[in-house]
């Protein structure tokens, strides 16, 4: 079993040491009835905590065998994460050396750079360039610049630096979430799933005192995040090595079998408790169901397909590698796609020749690749961007945020697929505005995530990137679907979005789809997700793919 392995690998176990039993030492804390306030609040009153945590407070013991997730909504989650960073005033005071509530504690020997070395490492997925610039996430599919040759390997290396312990880090990163077969790999090639494998062992190399990983497990397989799972879990029992808290949303079924204690944060309101006491609590608040009227995705169509591939095969090498193997596959107006398939699997390379993103989709013969009944190399690129409504972990991570656009205009750029600012018609307007008041609950908040009386005026004109990291997820949602493209893809669309979002999705979908319906046009959708209750239909067409290979089956 691989949690055997790792435990192994990674020392012995904490408090495995035969002997009397020593009192756990604190490695989280926070004092009965702490109060989170933003920094430079005076007086500590209840009207101005944005946390009230229970009478008991909460403790993380550096020894043991408890396992920590902080689940609860996402404004909630938000702030849990940024009082263990330190980002606010806790009251009372924390112990010395100062606002951050994790205690001190000498950096480790192994660790790389002791000077920059931190307690407390806080990774999240969702998350885009640190500068706000666009990145160029089509690259991938090329690597064709120098910079982008770089492998798997190298990309570990230079993360740690020339040492002796840097090279032993490496091998261990690259053994500890099984990615050997990666490490030759351009960086850039790897799929999201797999990037996220390599960014949590770089993490871990750095041997802080605490991991913070927001949704860890989200755009990964099966088959990974088990792997995943057992990783994280032995991590976290092992001596010398960081305790790991998962900051998840709130489905029991996200929680792995190593979490123990339960952070629940709601409204401002900080409950802790075991994972049993949780699984009760949970079991007594009315549960909120999928939407039982959700689409039928059964029908088909006989119309011209809107997109069409012949034995399509994608290789990289000159042929050594190949990633997609004669797929056979029609998209139809009103069809109801969902892509499946593990991470690596060619997922995302088939939509790029579908988005037009892929330099080979130019090579192929004419009759393999035809996108709106004309060969790919017929259709402009800007005319792609208007008829593909497209959203996906990298539109996201990419999209710019030091360009001043406001949400108002950063939902327009989807009426031509770019990431600029465009001019944009009353028309245009009126159907952003009509978006916006849909999701005014989630979007009218202040900045700290508190309700906030606003119009869909006041929401559309607040710069895009004020807004929390789940609202600019929705906003970039919204910018996917505001102009009612023949073609819809939503590759991996909850991932940074709280579920209330998600679900509100679930219904203006279901309302657009009804609306164009009555107007008489179709829109067909694919949604890539590793998970069922991620589909925003019933009885929807599946597309499998293993190793390159497809499949097709009904849901």
């Amino acid at each position: 079993m691989l949690r055997t392995a790792v435990l192994g690998q990674l020392t012995r176990c904490r408090g495995g040491a035969r002997g009397a039993p020593v009192k756990p030492t604190p490695l989280v804390h926070l004092a009965p009835s702490a109060r989170v306030l933003p920094f430079g609040t005076a007086k500590v009153e209840d009207k101005d905590a944005l946390l009230r945590f229970p009478e008991a407070g909460w403790n993380i013991n550096e020894d043991g065998e408890e396992g920590w997730a902080i689940v609860g909504d996402g404004p909630g989650r938000r702030l849990a994460v940024e009082t263990v960073l330190g980002r606010h005033r806790i009251a009372p005071n924390t112990p010395s050396p100062g606002p951050l509530p994790v205690n001190a504690k000498r950096a480790p020997s192994s660790a790389i750079d002791k000077d920059a070395w931190k307690p407390v490492q806080y990774l999240a997925f969702a998350k885009p360039s640190a500068m706000g610039e666009f990145t160029d996430y089509t690259a991938r599919y090329g690597a064709l610049q120098e910079e982008d040759k770089m492998t798997v390997r190298q990309r570990l290396e230079m993360s740690f630096g020339p040492s002796e312990q840097a090279n032993k880090n490496v091998a261990e990163a690259i053994g500890l979430l099984g990615m050997q077969h990666l490490v030759d790999m351009p960086y850039i090639a790897l799929s999201s799933g797999q990037t996220r494998r390599a960014r949590i062992a770089t993490a871990l190399m750095t041997r802080p005192a605490m991991m913070l990983l927001e949704e860890p497990m989200a755009g990964l397989d099966a088959q990974s995040r088990l792997a995943v799972d057992d990783v994280l879990g032995a991590v976290n029992v092992s001596e010398n090595e960081a305790r790991v808290v998962l900051v998840l949303r709130d489905r029991e079924e996200d929680l792995p079998r190593w979490i123990t204690n339960v952070v629940d944060v709601r409204e401002g309101e900080v409950w802790v408790g075991t994972r049993r006491q949780w699984k009760e609590r949970k079991a007594a608040r009315a549960h909120i169901q999928q939407p039982k009227d959700m689409p039928d995705g059964s029908r088909t169509s006989t119309e011209a397909p809107l997109v069409k591939l012949c034995n399509v095969s994608v290789s990289y090498g000159e042929g050594t590698r190949p990633v997609l193997k004669d797929i056979d596959w029609a998209i139809r107006p009103g069809d109801k796609w969902h892509l499946q398939g593990a991470n690596g699997s060619g997922k995302t390379t088939l939509l790029s020749l579908i988005l037009g993103h892929h330099p080979q989709s130019y090579s192929l013969p004419a009759a393999a690749l035809t996108l709106f009944s004309q060969p790919r190399r017929m259709v402009p690129t800007p005319t792609l961007r208007r008829l593909i409504g497209h959203t996906s972990p990298e539109v996201f991570a990419a999209f710019p945020r030091n360009m001043g656009l406001t949400a108002a205009q950063a939902i327009a750029t989807g009426y031509e697929g770019v990431f600029s600012r465009r001019p944009i018609t009353e028309e245009h307007k009126v159907r952003i505005l009509s978006l916006l008041e849909f999701f005014k609950p989630h979007l009218a908040t202040t900045r700290t995530g508190e309700p906030a009386e606003m119009t869909a005026r006041e929401i559309g004109n607040r710069n895009f990137a004020h807004y929390t990291p789940a609202q600019q997820a929705l906003i970039v949602f919204l910018r996917a679907i505001v102009a009612r493209a023949p073609l819809l893809i939503l590759d991996e669309p909850t991932q940074g979005v709280d579920e209330a979002i998600w679900r509100r999705c679930f219904e203006l979908l279901r309302r657009e789809w009804e609306e164009m319906e009555e107007a008489g046009t179709k829109q067909a959708c694919v949604v890539v997700s590793h998970y069922a209750d991620e589909v925003p239909w019933r009885n929807g067409k599946v597309l499998r793919l293993d190793d390159g290979v497809a499949t097709t089956v009904r849901s």
